[in-house]
């Protein structure tokens, strides 16, 4: 989870070194309510909680593009 970042965003820095298609988006599980629950997959990575999500809800959803690795 971002320490100290309270909107929906991105964690391209990840997303990037674990090559993820450019149609996927990885976010905070915390967000999981925003998103249609079919079109959700759970991310765990490095003891830490993620979803990934369609890149065409995420910015229907107003997420931002972040360059986060945790």
């Amino acid at each position: 989870m971002s320490n100290g970042v309270n909107f929906l965003h991105s964690h391209s820095g990840i997303e990037r070194e674990l090559h993820f298609p450019k149609n996927i988006v990885l976010v905070d599980e915390k967000y999981e309510d925003l998103f249609i629950k079919d079109l959700c997959k759970p991310f765990p990575y490095k003891r830490k909680k993620y979803i990934k999500v369609p890149i065409s809800e995420f910015i229907r959803k107003g997420g931002l593009f972040k360059n986060m690795y945790e």
